[in-house]
């Protein structure tokens, strides 16, 4: 903290030092003016009272000196080293000057014409001296106590009249008046100069602290801008990494839907198969026993007969068990071909949910769940059949996996009904467990699974998501209710638009 007169450095110290100088040489300037208007109003005086006198002759030609001597002092430029000794200059020439005229009024005149110049010389020269502002202090208490002293006991004795007693008064009061009011406004001015000096020291100071922080955020910020920027390059590599998973994990999924469309077709082409296998196997064995009979002449009609009906009956059993495997075969041709590919044609709904669940039902078999369709005869739709077959097998195999408890035996109902608008509403529920609600609005997320120690991906209804809304240009929408089951909703159009495309490359 510093005290008053010191200063922070040096270059500040010069600055006030060269303003308290400019100040200094307006306020000589104006107190050798008033003082020049004060000797003015002195003459006057000794031309009243002193004009037939001796001494007036000999202070005229003086007066004359001390003015060309004030109007130079005020003319000529002031410096720093020089306003103090031009000051003590003036002054010591004006005491020399009055006091030659008060020693001359002495003697010419006598003592108290000596006296009277005398002391009004004084008191004038002093109160000049004392118009220095660090006088101030001591302006006022000397011009009274000295215009005191003069009046009420020198000029008395000296013989003064009331009217020069009066004269003086008036006199001394204003000269009191006027040195004591211009030093006090010298001394005000300087210290609200230094004030504001100080003032703007402290700004600028405040300015320079401001300019060290902001230059220090800044720092901080640009510090923070590149480390923002470095982890944006990271959260960009890591979002490109987690795309790549993801698709890795779609095409994983779809190979084990086909996987199990490959199960399904082998464990139900096996049933059909085997029959017919059989048959013609028993239809072996007679025509070899039929052979035996004919070669060893033993045939008889019943026996004929009887092998006419094993054989037309094997051949019924062939015929139909293998026309059965064709039709499992066309079926899960046309699941498997959808699902791998992205054909739009026209099919029949209801008709094509129960390709879709025929092609699961060797993985429905071993549930003990049952599985339900209500969509009525008719409902003809202009879609993407593979990503539709694709977002049943994907809630079926969500539906068994998570919405029932070990052991139970709950029913899934898929419902379809047309709407207006050439708009169908695909309904599947169960009535399982139901999902908690902090889950209910992240099944749609990617990776989101609470089933991940099993297998679980968390992909299969992210992939049931984008599939209705991209490549079936629907809607899709789930709610749940707590031990009553869940229901997924969808609303698809019946004939997509010409423009729209599948998004069955971009889900694997």
């Amino acid at each position: 903290m510093l005290r008053f007169g010191e200063f922070a450095d040096r270059a500040t110290e010069q600055d006030f030092r060269q303003h308290v100088l400019d100040a200094d040489a307006r306020g000589l300037r104006r107190n050798l003016t008033a003082l020049a208007v004060f000797y003015l109003l002195a003459a006057s005086l000794d031309f009243v009272y002193f004009s037939r006198e001796t001494v007036f002759g000999l202070m005229m030609p003086l007066r004359g000196v001390v003015y060309i001597l004030i109007i130079a002092t005020m003319l000529v430029p002031v410096r720093a080293a020089l306003v103090g000794v031009r000051h003590a200059m003036v002054m010591l020439t004006l005491t020399y000057i009055w006091a030659l005229t008060s020693y001359g009024a002495l003697v010419i005149e006598g003592f108290q014409v000596g006296l009277t110049v005398g002391f009004f010389v004084m008191i004038v020269v002093l109160m000049n001296y004392l118009f220095l502002p660090t006088r101030v202090i001591f302006q006022i208490p000397w011009g009274v106590a000295a215009s005191g002293l003069y009046i009420s006991i020198f000029m008395p004795a000296s013989g003064s009249t009331s009217s020069q007693i009066s004269t003086t008064i008036v006199m001394h009061s204003l000269a009191n008046i006027f040195g004591g009011f211009t030093a006090y406004q010298l001394s005000t001015l300087r210290r609200k100069e230094f004030q504001r000096l100080r003032a703007l020291q402290a700004e600028q100071a405040r300015l320079v602290d401001a300019n060290d922080e902001l230059s220090r955020r800044e720092a901080i910020i640009a510090s923070q801008r590149d480390q923002l920027a470095q982890q944006v390059v990271d959260l960009e590599i890591a979002q490109h990494q987690l795309v790549e998973t993801r698709d890795s994990l779609a095409q994983a999924e779809k190979l084990a839907s086909l996987g199990s469309l490959v199960a399904g077709v082998a464990h139900e082409l096996n049933t059909p198969i085997g029959i017919a296998l059989t048959a013609i196997t028993h239809l072996e064995d007679g025509v070899v026993a039929l052979d035996r009979l004919v070669a060893n002449g033993k045939l008889t009609r019943a026996q004929l007969t009887d092998y006419q009906e094993m054989l037309r009956d094997s051949a019924r059993l062939v015929h139909s068990n293998i026309g059965r495997a064709a039709e499992l075969v066309q079926s899960f041709k046309r699941v498997a071909v959808d699902q791998a590919s992205a054909e739009r044609r026209d099919f029949l709904l209801g008709s094509y949910i129960d390709e879709v669940l025929q092609s699961l039902a060797p993985r429905l078999r071993g549930e003990p769940h049952r599985v339900t369709v209500e969509c009525p005869y008719g409902i003809h739709m202009d879609s993407f059949p593979g990503a539709l077959s694709q977002v049943l097998t994907n809630l079926l195999i969500n539906a068994l996996i998570h919405a029932f408890e070990p052991g139970q035996q709950g029913t899934i109902t898929i419902q379809a009904r047309e709407l207006p608008g050439d708009q169908v509403e695909l309904r599947f529920r169960d009535d399982g467990r139901g999902v908690p609600p902090e889950h209910l609005n992240r099944l749609f997320e990617p990776f989101f699974t609470t089933n991940r120690s099993r297998g679980g991906s968390g992909l299969g209804l992210h992939i049931v998501y984008n599939l209705v809304t991209q490549s079936l240009h629907g809607t899709i929408a789930v709610t749940s209710v707590l031990g009553e089951g869940t229901c997924f909703t969808m609303v698809l159009p019946r004939h997509l638009p010409m423009i729209a495309g599948p998004a069955l490359e971009a889900m694997g």
